[in-house]
């Protein structure tokens, strides 16, 4: 079993605990017996329980990354973006996936600690998207865009995406509708 394989197996072990038990009251040991492994052994792929809850995150912004990169190369990068967002539209169709998302977002918004850690993990995810963006722009351009304006298009797109979000606390069923209608809105000018 490859690496990143024990790690979801690990991180999806810990969110169910996490979201039974709470956060705080889960240790490490509990984790490392719920997948068969000692303590010592999940700190080979984790640095701390804190690191399992952002994982969610870093398996998202692979899947994002992913989908960015099979766009066309002619596309722009709104709607670019547009289509990478799909895994969320995804993973919020399915209740049960929204349910487990929600209870995870709720533990790392009680904590500071994790939340300045997932403030941290989406910037680099968005500076990942931009850097794919610029590498695309160049080889279909031959030119570099103006990275300035191609990091707040990124931005934006997220902004637009959280909105959508909040929304579907509400009204999950509508989320898809409501992030393309609010992408729609806020289309940059050139995109």
């Amino acid at each position: 079993m490859s690496r990143r394989a024990v790690q979801s197996r690990i991180a999806r072990t810990a969110e169910s605990l996490f979201v039974a038990k709470g956060f705080e009251e889960t240790t490490v040991d509990e984790i490392a017996a719920a997948v068969g492994m000692s303590q010592r052994s999940f700190f080979r792929y984790f640095a701390s329980k804190d690191e399992v809850v952002l994982d969610s995150l870093e398996r998202l912004g692979l899947d994002l990354v992913t989908r960015l990169e099979a766009r066309p190369l002619e596309e722009s990068e709104w709607d670019s973006l547009r289509h990478a967002f799909e895994p969320v539209v995804e993973r919020l169709a399915d209740p049960e996936m929204r349910e487990h998302d929600a209870a995870l977002q709720k533990i790392v918004d009680a904590s500071p600690r994790l939340f300045a850690a997932y403030l941290g993990r989406l910037d680099g995810l968005q500076r990942e998207l931009s850097e794919l963006l610029l590498a695309r722009a160049v080889r279909r351009c031959g030119g570099a865009p103006d990275t300035v304006v191609l990091r707040a298009v990124v931005g934006g797109a997220f902004a637009c995406l959280h909105a959508a979000m909040v929304h579907a606390v509400a009204r999950p069923d509508d989320f898809g509708h409501c992030l393309d209608r609010t992408m729609e809105a806020m289309r940059p000018a050139a995109a």
